[in-house]
């Protein structure tokens, strides 16, 4: 609301040089780049915060470079994998009932097929990277994904090491058939394509 405020304020200071007709051109470039500044850091501040709780809607991932992407076959290659790897979540819990909640005391929870499971965690704004540690003290690095025109969606990804240890801490708390199905999966996956970086898409409620 007070950014709001003050850049419609900003935007009458500069309506009032344009009937005035006293402002200058450089005058003028300074009040844009500043109105647009002031829209910008708007919509970063929003966008970089993860408090609150959000809901998994689905996979998520990225090659770590537009080459790997390219050699992989581009966006096809990446819906096919978000395609398997929503499939392995499944069969883990990560349905819609699966959330995740971020703190402002630096703890969070989070609930898979019915089982909560807590612990702390570190971010860091600017690099984007996360660090969840669990009461049993496992750490799983990730890096928060985000767009500042969507703010209430974000992914966590994680490296193909790390998100298989993630997948195989989860699989081994619901010990089924199905987890190591979905393991194995995943192995072949990750092994298939090099340099990708896989996770989930949450969205805030």
């Amino acid at each position: 609301m007070k950014c709001n405020l003050m850049i419609r304020g900003m935007l009458m200071i500069a309506l009032c040089f344009a009937f005035c007709g006293t402002g200058k051109a450089q005058d003028w470039e300074s009040i844009i780049s500043g109105v647009a500044k002031a829209v910008t850091e708007g919509k970063t501040g929003t966008a970089t915060s993860i408090e609150g709780t959000w809901k998994y809607v689905g996979s998520d991932c990225k090659f770590t470079s537009d080459n790997l992407l390219a050699k992989a076959g581009g966006e096809v290659a990446s819906k096919k994998v978000e395609e398997k790897m929503t499939d392995i979540l499944a069969k883990l819990g990560f349905t819609e009932g699966c959330t995740y909640t971020f703190n402002a005391d630096s703890t969070y929870t989070s609930t898979v097929k019915g089982r909560t499971t807590q612990g702390t965690y570190t971010y860091n704004a600017e690099t984007k990277e996360l660090q969840l540690k669990t009461r049993l003290g496992i750490k799983f690095n990730a890096v928060v994904s985000q767009n500042v025109l969507t703010p209430k969606k974000m992914s966590l990804l994680f490296k193909a090491d790390k998100v298989m240890s993630l997948i195989q801490t989860i699989g081994e708390a619901l010990e089924s058939k199905s987890s190591n199905s979905a393991l194995s999966t995943a192995n072949s996956l990750l092994n298939e394509y090099d340099g990708l970086q896989l996770g989930f898409a949450l969205e805030k409620q």
